[in-house]
Parts: structure tokens; C-alpha cells; sequence
């Protein structure tokens, strides 16, 4: 259940240092560096505007104006156009009433429909003065500055001074790619100390989870080296401190089901043995001798989990389990298995199907270890089978591998579950009655024999179990397997 009240953000560390670093820096960035083209241009594009605005009229004060007629004043400023001294920076006009070109320091011709933004904002503007930023006929970035003139020049209306903004537009980019390149330089710095620090992080949380997913499989003697300080360190401590109050938790469960199973073996012998003397005893009475049998066989049942527990709870103290394999013919071995199921089978109305193999197959194995085996495999069969079904065993040899397959026409077990079946106390969601021991034991005894356990299953058809072992001299059993 998810805590109450408590809002999961989803993600690891590093998505989230994404989220709520990296990105908002990124942002944060690209924001500032908008900004800074904005404040150059406008600074930048302001200078050049108030360059002409002093410029032009500084031009227009220095237009001779002496002459008592009209045509002596345009012939001043006709002089004045062909002497402009700055061509370099600047290009003079002097525009008629529509607006359109009459003079310029340049010499080329304009058309008639040149731009005239600036003419109109000179002709509606109070001081008779108005400028323009834009793009020329020939496609290229100006300013443009308008003044009109107060008094007649014939033709001419006003006075025009046009500047490229070519060398202002590339001091404006530069500085803009400093500012781009100093936020790049600032990206990269905050994502390599990000990562060193989102390192930093995960070795801590990648030991702590490595050691939590150790002690969730049962490994409680699991510690952390705790080689951190802060709140790491303590959580490092929390864990160790957990591991072993489960440690010892373990430990005295299984000295209780160690104990607990030697104090049942002794009753459990008493009754079996009172149970065959009194057997012995001639009566006619069917119910007595019937129920003698009961107590008999569900004795025997009993003390088959007493041992079962008590191997397990060796298992659980990590201590081995007692194995002294031998060479056997496993088909003989199999066959008296196979005869007891049937006897039992038989009072449950199930049918077993078995061919004993016409050769010896012979493999080292500890004889009373495979019974153990084929005793708990059986059970689980007639325990999923109900009556008129058939329990089919086989013993085939595969390469340098015996194989006993054992095969139930029962429910059978999802999918999701046939991995964890073998796992210590775990039960299927169709499991009818039993302590979650029986297949995990006969997983350890196969593989201490160099052997494996394989399961597979379909619901509705069934569950086959797959034991594998090698023949006699294929393979040595591992001194590292329980």
C-alpha cells in the first residue's frame, strides 16, 4: 500500500536531478540568452538611431541656405550631395514631395517605389523627423533617417541619410554567441557536476539495494561496508542493524524447528512401533485392522516431514545436507518408488502408467536422498490428481543425463508461478494443502547431486516435473553445492 497523505514522485535520482535541475537550468538559459540579444539589439540599434538622429540634422543645418531664390539654395545642396564627404558610412539623399529620390551621394538611380517608411513617419511627425530599421531593395540590413525640410529647396522636400547596419548586426551576433557559448559552458558544468554528483549518490543507494535484495533472498549474514557518513551512513547502519536482528530472528527459528523436529522423532517412533506390534495381533474385527493401517501409514507420513524439516533446517543454517552417493541402477531405484505410488494410488482411484526401462541406467546418487525425491514429487502428483486420472513416469537417458519425468493430469500451476514454486515456503494460489517445503528440498538434493530440478506446467493440463541427473562418471557434483 502506498503511504497516505504522501505524494511518489516518479523516476530515479537522475530523472529527477533532470527534472528539477538540469532542465530549469537549461530553460533558465536559453531564456537569458534571448534576453541578451533583446537588451544588444535594443542598445545597439538605439545608438545607431540616436548616430543618425544628430547626424542628419547636423547635415541639414550645414545646407547653405544663403541666396535670395529657390534655385541657388538646390544648386548649395546639390554641391552639398556631390561633396558628402562620409560615403564610407553613410549615403545621402535628397528626396522629393512623394517621397521618391532626387539626389544621392551614391549616384545610382532608385525606383519609384523605394521604401518610404521613414519619409512618412517625417511627414507625420511634429519635429518633421523619422527613422526606420529595415531591409534595402538589394536585401541588405539598414537604417534609414528622414528629416523635412522647413523652407524651399524647388523639388527637394527632405533629406534622407541611409547606414548599413552590416558591422552593428555582427557585433550584436558576436556578443549573442559569447553569451550562447558562456550558457553552454554553464549547461556543461552543471551537467558534469550533476553526474559526480548523482554518482555520488547511486553508490550508496546501489550498495544499500544490493544488500537489501541479498537479505530479502535469505542471505542475513549480508552486511554493507559502511564507508559513508551523514545520512547515508546511518541508512548504512539501519540496514546492517536489520540484517542482523533478521539474522538472529532466523537463527532462532531454526533451532525451534530444529528441536521441535528431534522432540517429534521420538513419540513418532513409539507409535509407529506400538502401531505394528498391536497390527500384529490376529483379529477379525475389519474397522480395528483398518484403522491400525491408518495410524500406520499417517505416521510414516508424519515422520517424512519431521525429516523433511529437519533437512531444511539445515538448509536454512547453511549447513549441508548429509549425502553419501553411491553407484545405483536408478530404474530399480525408481521401481520401488513407483510401487509404493501405486499402492497408494490405487486406494485413490488413480491410474500409474510406468515401463521400467529395459537396460540399467546407472548414475551416483544417495539412495535414500532419491527417495526422498521421488517421495515428495509423488505426493505433489497424487495431491493435484483427482480420481480416474493418470499419473504417467518415465526414465529416459539424454546425452550424459538420466531424466525422470513425472507427469499429473491436475489443475496445473500459472505461469507467473512454476519460477517461484521451488522457493522456500512458497505455495501456488491453487495450492490445496501443504508447508511450501516439499519441492524446495528436492531442488537442493538434485543439484547437491549435480543434478537439476525442471518444472513445466499448463493449467488446465497438468504439471510435469523434469529431474535430471548425470550417469555414473559423467560428472562430479560440485564441492560447492549443498
Amino acid at each position: 500500500m502506498k503511504p497516505s497523505g504522501r505524494k511518489l514522485i516518479p523516476g530515479g535520482v537522475t530523472e529527477r536531478w533532470v527534472y528539477v535541475t538540469l532542465i530549469p537550468t537549461v530553460i533558465t538559459v536559453i531564456v537569458a540568452c534571448i534576453a541578451v540579444f533583446f537588451a544588444f539589439r535594443r542598445t545597439y540599434y538605439f545608438s545607431a538611431e540616436q548616430s543618425m538622429k544628430f547626424r542628419i540634422a547636423t547635415t541639414v543645418d550645414s545646407i547653405p541656405s544663403s541666396g535670395s531664390s529657390y534655385v541657388e539654395r538646390y544648386r548649395n545642396m546639390v554641391e552639398l550631395v556631390e561633396n558628402f564627404s562620409e560615403t564610407d558610412r553613410y549615403e545621402l539623399m535628397v528626396l522629393r514631395r512623394d517621397g521618391s529620390v532626387l539626389l544621392t551621394s551614391s549616384g545610382f538611380a532608385y525606383p519609384d517605389e523605394l521604401y518610404r517608411d521613414d519619409f512618412i513617419a517625417a511627414q507625420s511627425s511634429d519635429s518633421g523627423y523619422g527613422s526606420h530599421i529595415g531591409d534595402s531593395p538589394a536585401g541588405e540590413h539598414i537604417i534609414s533617417a528622414t528629416q523635412m525640410l522647413g523652407y524651399g529647396f524647388g523639388d527637394a522636400a527632405a533629406v534622407r541619410l541611409v547606414s548599413s547596419l552590416k558591422l552593428i548586426d555582427g557585433r550584436l551576433l558576436r556578443n549573442v554567441g559569447i553569451s550562447v557559448l558562456v550558457g553552454l559552458i554553464l549547461i556543461a558544468l552543471v551537467s558534469l557536476t550533476g553526474s559526480l554528483y548523482i554518482a555520488s549518490l547511486k553508490r550508496p543507494i546501489d550498495a544499500i539495494g544490493d544488500t537489501a535484495k541479498l537479505v530479502a533472498a535469505g542471505q542475513f549474514d549480508t552486511r554493507i561496508d559502511n564507508i559513508y557518513s551523514g545520512e547515508f551512513g546511518e541508512l548504512c547502519d539501519i540496514v546492517n542493524d536489520m540484517a542482523a536482528e533478521l539474522q538472529r530472528t532466523n537463527n532462532l527459528k531454526n533451532d525451534f524447528v530444529s528441536s521441535i523436529s528431534h522432540e517429534l522423532r521420538t513419540p513418532l517412533t513409539s507409535i509407529k512401533g506400538w502401531s505394528d506390534t498391536i497390527s500384529n495381533v490376529s483379529t477379525d474385527d475389519e474397522l480395528y485392522q483398518r484403522g491400525l493401517t491408518i495410524i500406520s501409514s499417517e505416521t510414516e507420513r508424519l515422520s517424512g516431514l519431521v525429516e523433511d524439516l529437519l533437512d531444511f533446517s539445515r538448509l536454512e543454517s547453511k549447513r549441508k545436507l548429509s549425502n553419501d552417493p553411491v553407484m545405483l541402477d536408478l530404474g530399480a531405484e525408481l521401481s520401488d518408488a513407483v510401487l509404493t505410488l501405486e499402492q497408494r494410488a490405487q486406494k485413490l482411484g488413480i491410474n500409474v502408467k510406468y515401463s521400467e526401462p529395459d537396460e540399467p541406467v546407472i548414475v551416483d546418487a544417495d539412495k535414500n536422498r532419491l527417495r526422498q525425491v521421488f517421495t515428495n514429487v509423488f505426493d505433489n502428483a497424487l495431491k493435484y490428481s483427482s480420481r480416474k486420472k493418470t499419473i504417467t513416469v518415465r526414465l529416459t537417458t539424454e546425452g550424459d543425463s538420466a531424466v525422470v519425468s513425472v507427469k499429473d493430469r491436475g489443475p496445473g500451476i500459472p505461469a507467473d508461478e512454476i519460477p517461484r514454486v521451488t522457493e522456500r515456503y512458497y505455495r501456488a494460489s491453487n495450492s490445496v494443502y501443504g508447508t511450501g517445503i516439499g519441492l524446495s528440498l528436492v531442488d537442493e538434493i538434485m543439484r547437491s547431486h549435480g543434478g537439476s530440478l525442471r518444472i513445466e506446467s499448463e493449467l488446465g493440463h497438468g504439471t510435469t516435473v523434469f529431474l535430471t541427473l548425470p550417469l555414473h562418471g559423467k560428472a562430479v557434483p560440485s564441492s560447492e553445492q549443498l
